[in-house]
């Protein structure tokens, strides 16, 4: 098992893996855009070393209220493992049924509501997810592939859950960045895991990437 030190990037890195990230969202809101006329604006990422055992109280920190929004988590595993989460604040679904609903449509039944609701989230996070991966390791020039998305609430999100995926011994590194939609009081956040497992890809491709 690797000990901290080992896993911690140098500040090169960490400049080398903020650039590709800043790339990568960036190509990713232009993304939605382009697909679904949804204008989103995401802050600079932010990125930090977290152990798994401490992953539940770092995102309770981050985030006021997690235990009420609504999660999309989706593995990716290949050249790197992880996890992608986006978290919505309790209430933004119903704000984004709007993209997909016209100004004629009549009010869904609750059951309705709730279905589209989960179609609506489970449709952008495919594109957001995707394409702020898919970027990242494409400028890496790593391979990664994807399990369906699913919904789960962030009260579900606790050390045991946490333990199921990974580590708990383990550090993982953290991307967190937040976004909010420009047209909309609609706001949320996308964190990428990368298990402890992933690191040592990781600081060889941010090395390639670097011209080292």
């Amino acid at each position: 098992m690797m000990n901290e030190k080992q896993v911690l990037l140098t500040e090169m890195e960490l400049d080398a893996l903020q650039e590709t990230m800043n790339i990568s969202f960036g190509s990713a809101a232009a993304d939605l855009a382009e697909i679904m006329d949804i204008f989103i604006q995401l802050t600079v990422p932010n990125i930090s070393s977290v152990k798994i055992h401490d992953l539940p109280d770092y995102i309770n920190r981050e985030i006021s209220d997690f235990a009420t929004c609504s999660v999309v988590q989706q593995k990716y595993y290949g050249d790197f493992e992880g996890m992608a989460f986006l978290i919505f604040p309790y209430g933004n679904e119903r704000d984004l049924i709007s993209y997909f609903q016209s100004s004629g449509t009549d009010f869904f039944q609750s059951d309705q509501l709730i279905d589209l609701e989960r179609e609506v989230l489970l449709e952008i996070s495919n594109i957001l997810i995707g394409a702020c991966i898919g970027r990242i390791f494409e400028m890496l020039n790593s391979r990664i592939s994807y399990q369906p998305p699913q919904i789960i609430s962030g009260s579900d999100f606790d050390r045991t859950y946490v333990s199921s995926e990974f580590d708990s011994r383990d550090l993982a590194i953290t991307m967190k960045t937040f976004f909010s939609f420009e047209d909309r009081n609609t706001k949320g956040y996308l964190i990428l895991i990368n298990s402890q497992s992933s690191i040592p890809h990781l600081k060889k491709a941010l090395s390639q990437f670097i011209g080292e």
